[in-house]
């Protein structure tokens, strides 16, 4: 029986909208065994890399902050910026900030980031057997100081009262699935795969 989107909250709303998206994006990580390698997984900290460099500015918006008060610590940006230098990757040169001036397609773009953290939990037990952690080269991985499992709902409970346009938040989620899709079947994306 399908859910009316009318009595849906918004997280749920954006859950069902990209369904679809994430899991052939989830599809194409595997497919491409960017945990299967040490080489590999250094691709996958080159693709987070640049999603999060992209996403960077919108942790500082001054609309999402009111509403999500812990809202700049959630950043990962930092951390991948460390698990490059960990790993001896160089920093792309190219720069693709996302312009998302409205708060409702911005939190579209953040519900990607924040809801990847629940899935990095899995992850991180991959990168562990290439002897990543969460100290040297996968902090990007770990979770957020509360556990992943409060630090989600409360990111939830947030942008569900917060009066965000729904449409244009499965917009914003929608281009930061695709955003990513982008970056991972990018040719020349990968710095250190052998041609």
């Amino acid at each position: 029986m399908t859910r009316t989107s009318d009595t849906l909250s918004l997280s749920l709303r954006l859950k069902d909208a990209t369904h679809t998206i994430h899991e052939d994006l989830d599809r194409g990580i595997m497919a491409q065994g960017l945990f299967s390698s040490a080489d590999k997984y250094r691709n996958f900290v080159q693709l987070q890399y640049q999603f999060h460099r992209d996403i960077n500015g919108l942790y500082s918006h001054a609309d999402l902050v009111e509403t999500i008060p812990d809202l700049a610590i959630r950043n990962r940006f930092a951390l991948v910026h460390q698990d490059m230098r960990d790993l001896g990757l160089p920093l792309p040169d190219a720069q693709n900030p996302v312009e998302a001036k409205d708060a409702s397609t911005a939190i579209g773009w953040l519900y990607v980031a924040e809801g990847s953290k629940l899935g990095a939990n899995f992850l991180t037990k991959l990168a562990e057997k290439l002897g990543f952690t969460e100290t040297f080269g996968a902090r990007h991985l770990a979770a957020d100081p509360g556990g992943r499992g409060p630090s989600w709902n409360a990111f939830k409970s947030a942008i569900d009262h917060a009066g965000f346009d729904p449409a244009l938040a499965v917009t914003g989620a929608r281009a930061a699935f695709l955003r990513v899709k982008t970056y991972l079947n990018a040719p020349n994306a990968s710095l250190n795969t052998p041609a």
